[in-house]
């Protein structure tokens, strides 16, 4: 666990490359919603945000980032 791991949050953003899921591997194409973990007034070098599409953020939700 990070000491960022608190301050991360997702927000719907849309893709203007492509981009892969973390969680199921499916290509999120430019022009598509997904939703990446941001970090809250932080910017911290070094850290893997993840990166998830539309399906597994509605399958999921918040719970993808535990």
């Amino acid at each position: 666990m990070s000491k960022c791991d608190s301050l991360k949050f997702i927000k719907e953003t849309k893709a203007k490359i492509p981009h892969v899921c973390d969680k199921c591997n499916t290509v999120i194409n430019s022009g598509e919603i997904y939703f990446p973990e941001k970090i809250e007034k932080v910017n911290v070098l070094g850290i893997k945000l993840k990166k998830f599409c539309k399906n597994c953020y509605q399958k999921h939700g918040d719970k993808l980032l535990i």
